[in-house]
């Protein structure tokens, strides 16, 4: 989180971890889990009263109200219930696709163009390049070399699946980080993207199925991506290698203030 004022954390008298909130910046979400048990209730009364009164410190900081946001999966029935209970009904139809693809039968990996390296990022000396890059693939602003530094630092972090594709002359031209978890064999992809200037010459299929490979290698029997569910070419492109829908994720919305 950017400063510790958007996360909050609430635990019982022995210190276990009853639930979580986390207002995601970028992303204008309420992220948040509720450990299910007896102070399920009163904890899910604590964390929209929370995150209500931030929303509108946010707004007067702001000096404008915007809508925010919280996601659900199409079958997370309970979840959908507390949101709208909580008066989250605005839907603007911003939704993702979960899509997945057992490791197994992959296509093998094309050969890259002539002049081009896949490798992995050369980590926090590269921070600076990578958020650059992904600025570009993205036309975004979010990503930051201090974002991008911290990453490296959690201890789920491998270096061995966060790669990129180095051009002719070394600039990077396109990028793909990978997640394990392990108890569950599952990897996922967050994110993959391609600089505008190298589109069009196969990266994305190459980096993707790369990782593919190397999630197969770490013992991983199923691979997960989101894409925007209007993304079509993004999501033809992960369609292409053996992806296939899993669930659609809704966002559903609210404004705190008078508009």
């Amino acid at each position: 989180m950017q400063e510790g004022r958007d996360t909050v954390l609430w635990e019982d008298a022995q210190g276990q971890v009853l639930g979580f909130a986390a207002w995601q910046y970028y992303w204008a979400t309420l992220d948040f889990f509720i450990l299910p048990g007896p102070t399920a209730q009163q904890v899910e009364q604590d964390i929209f009263a929370w995150a209500e009164e931030r929303f509108r410190e946010l707004d007067e900081e702001r000096g404008r109200p915007l809508p925010y946001w919280v996601e659900f999966r199409d079958d997370d029935l309970a979840r959908r219930e507390l949101v709208e209970a909580c008066g989250y009904l605005l839907d603007e139809g911003d939704h993702y696709v979960a899509l997945e693809h057992p490791l197994t039968d992959l296509p093998p990996v094309p050969a890259l163009p002539e002049g081009f390296t896949l490798r992995q990022l050369a980590g926090e000396q590269e921070v600076a390049a990578y958020a650059e890059l992904h600025r570009a693939a993205f036309e975004s602003t979010s990503m930051t070399p201090e974002w991008r530094a911290r990453t490296l630092q959690m201890p789920q972090y491998r270096p061995e699946i966060d790669i990129v594709v180095s051009a002719p002359g070394s600039e990077l031209a396109g990028f793909c980080v990978g997640w394990l978890a392990p108890e569950r064999g599952v990897a996922q992809i967050e994110p993959l993207g391609v600089h505008p200037r190298y589109q069009h010459l196969g990266l994305g299929r190459i980096l993707l199925l790369e990782m593919l490979h190397r999630f197969q290698a770490h013992g991983a029997e199923k691979s997960l991506v989101e894409t925007n569910l209007e993304r079509t070419a993004a999501r033809k492109a992960y369609e292409s290698v053996g992806f296939s829908q899993g669930q659609l994720v809704y966002r559903q919305g609210k404004w705190m203030t008078n508009v």
